[in-house]
């Protein structure tokens, strides 16, 4: 895309998105992990929040406070290409007068220039398109799905307990942090250890949340069935693991 090309977009979300897909983030786990990381903070509820905010900006329902808009900048390389930053900054700065903020602490604060005030009757025509765009937002959550929400979520343990004849999820191998590339058993398996205590199989595809990627992503799972009591270590997936089998009929009598 040449420099002058980006006057073509008249709209800051339609923007950010086309930036968004252009640097690779046409999932958005990886640069919601970005903008967690950069704010420091390493929770669930965290990562999820900052999905949502992406989801929101990406659509136009809402525009991002400075602080966030000044990261995206940064993540999305804008001011590499003075042009574009130009453009991006008139447009957020638009934008901000027409799309509700994000709900946040504190106001927004405008890049360029500050934003006239607005009359009485501006203030509730705002108001209205403001409540209509939550309404219509509310109404899109419904058909807007996870592709991956309904898959089993597992995690990594050091220690493993199991009763004789139990079959658990106890790993998954992940692939890239944008959730492509999950592996096929094929390139899992290989790394998966003999067990005399029983045997490692094939479990699907699951979610696990990565420390590398500090994002939930979707992984090729190891299941594993117990078949005879004991305890044994074995690396799984290059992690470290104890498994440890007792007997249903010895575990009742204790």
């Amino acid at each position: 895309m040449l420099e002058q090309d980006w006057d073509r977009f008249e709209r800051w979300h339609r923007l950010l998105d086309e930036l968004c897909n252009r640097r690779g983030h046409i999932d958005n786990a990886l640069l919601a992990s970005q903008l967690c990381r950069r704010q420091g903070r390493n929770g669930q509820d965290e990562f999820n929040a900052a999905g949502k905010s992406l989801r929101n900006w990406r659509l136009g329902r809402h525009v991002p406070l400075r602080r966030n808009f000044m990261l995206l900048s940064e993540l999305l390389d804008v001011p590499a290409d003075p042009e574009l930053s130009r453009h991006w900054n008139r447009l957020y700065a638009t934008a901000r007068g027409h799309v509700p903020l994000e709900d946040s602490e504190g106001p927004a604060v405008d890049p360029t220039a500050p934003l006239p005030a607005r009359s009485a009757s501006g203030r509730l025509v705002w108001a209205a398109a403001a409540l209509v765009a939550v309404l219509a937002a509310a109404g899109l959550c419904w058909l807007m799905v996870d592709p991956h929400k309904d898959l089993p979520m597992i995690g990594y343990q050091a220690r493993v307990d199991m009763l004789v004849g139990e079959t658990r999820l106890i790993h998954g191998d992940r692939g890239n942090c944008d959730g492509t590339m999950v592996p096929g058993w094929n390139k899992t398996a290989p790394r998966v250890p003999e067990s005399r205590l029983g045997s490692f199989s094939d479990g699907g595809l699951a979610r696990k949340m990565s420390n590398f990627c500090n994002a939930v992503v979707p992984v090729r799972a190891v299941k594993f069935t117990a078949r005879e009591p004991g305890a044994e270590e074995v690396m799984l997936l290059e992690d470290f693991m104890k498994i440890v089998v007792r007997d249903y009929r010895a575990s009742r009598l204790e």
